[in-house]
């Protein structure tokens, strides 16, 4: 089966994809999922925040992304996404891979964020 997010390559070219089903590439630190999506330190404070405010647990650059649970890691792609310089986004099946409270409370961010946004679901 071809991830959504390839398939989505060619005609949402402008947008920086945030696929639930395959939220993080990085495999040890949050550091490199942070030069990834060219998180700088101003931003890397704000999303530390906010993961701490949702996730009620505090991340850092040298955090091991191992150590996150399946939601959490859906929670830190939203942040990254949201932290980071994209203008424009794509969100596919954000709301089936969190809690009830945990979206809402990604939701809102997402919406003041102002950036442009497209809700995609499976």
């Amino acid at each position: 089966m071809i991830p959504k997010a390839l398939l989505y390559m060619d005609i949402m070219h402008d947008y920086l994809i945030a696929d639930a089903e395959h939220p993080l590439i990085c495999s040890d630190k949050l550091w490199d999922e942070m030069l990834l999506y060219n998180i700088n330190p101003a931003a890397a404070d704000r999303l530390y925040l906010d993961f701490r405010a949702i996730c009620k647990k505090e991340v850092s650059a040298d955090s091991s992304l191992k150590e996150l649970s399946g939601g959490q890691k859906v929670i830190l792609m939203a942040l990254l996404a949201l932290h980071s310089p994209a203008d424009s986004i794509s969100f596919i099946n954000l709301e089936h891979s969190l809690d009830p409270g945990r979206f809402c409370k990604i939701r809102d961010l997402i919406i003041h964020s102002g950036k442009n946004i497209l809700w995609e679901r499976a």
